[in-house]
């Protein structure tokens, strides 16, 4: 969420990470020292050990490594594209074609490092391990039980330029959990009720409020990307055509904002004030002038 929060942002949510996991910030001393510092304070909030270093995402393709890492996917199921439970989603088999997903994977990390270097870095700081499984029913996705580890079943049919949107729409995912832990977002008593869930922005499926603001916050990202880096595409195969998803995430904002309103007239607070200040950026940015000629062409 680069184009949504500045970089500069996004690292002193690390740092708090950090300072929150007891780690000291005075042994920080440039992005390398950051990452390993990052990486620690992963291992004591997951209990995972990190095998990897800074600029280097660890890309699991052989199926036994990626099935232990399955198995720390919880079924929060927080980013996956089709709202289903990771572990009834993914499957415990080999993938023929795990060799040529990862060659796409690592073209796609590549044109991302040339399309935008603020989301290059931020990828190489955040993301940590990618593991590739197939599956029939999804393409990959993210839980905040696993901060820094991303699923990836792209098809092989997909472009370089698709499966760099793909990268965009988790990185965004991985820097709301870390957003999260700093600001605390949502009051989970009250946004697990489905009589408070909201229209997705992806999905436009009902949803819980968390889900519906993450889908949210990731269609303005692709949107911006879109606009900044990487053009609008006419037949992308990964998200919507750009005006469809300008309309959903109206539509979304919308239907949040409803719910929201309706509860606080109840005397209940669902979110925190840093959602609420996301929400009324999202919304100054799809209601600007350049962004509502596109979803109008």
């Amino acid at each position: 969420m680069i184009f949504q929060s500045p970089l500069e942002h996004h690292i002193e949510n690390v740092l708090m990470f950090c300072h929150k996991a007891g780690l000291q910030a005075k042994q920080i001393s440039d992005a390398s020292t950051l990452w390993v510092n990052y990486a620690r304070a992963l291992e004591n909030l997951q209990g995972r050990k990190i095998d990897g270093q800074y600029q280097a995402v660890n890309l699991i393709v052989g199926p036994n490594e990626a099935s232990a890492f399955c198995r720390m996917l919880s079924s929060d199921a927080l980013s996956l594209l089709d709202d289903r439970n990771q572990d009834q989603v993914i499957s415990q088999t080999c993938d023929p074609h795990a060799r040529e997903k990862a060659d796409l994977l690592l073209a796609a990390m590549e044109c991302l490092g040339a399309l935008s270097r603020q989301h290059k870095h931020l990828f190489d700081l955040l993301i940590t391990d990618i593991f590739l499984m197939p599956s029939q029913e999804a393409r990959g996705g993210s839980t905040s039980s696993a901060i820094g580890v991303i699923w990836a079943n792209p098809k092989t049919s997909y472009r370089v330029p698709d499966i760099v949107e793909f990268l965009v729409h988790e990185l965004t995912h991985h820097a709301l959990f870390i957003d999260e832990h700093r600001y605390g977002h949502y009051d989970y008593s009250v946004i697990l009720d489905q009589e408070t869930w909201a229209q997705s922005a992806l999905l436009k499926t009902p949803r819980p409020l968390d889900k519906v603001i993450h889908s949210i916050i990731v269609a303005t990202e692709i949107i911006l990307f879109r606009e900044q880096c990487l053009g609008h595409p006419a037949a992308p195969l990964v998200h919507p055509p750009t005006a469809k998803i300008c309309a959903q995430v109206s539509q979304s904002v919308e239907s949040v904002e409803n719910q929201i309103a309706a509860l606080l007239r109840q005397g209940v607070t669902p979110v925190s004030p840093r959602v609420r200040d996301l929400l009324n950026q999202v919304r100054d940015i799809v209601t600007s002038d350049r962004i509502k000629k596109i979803s109008s062409a």
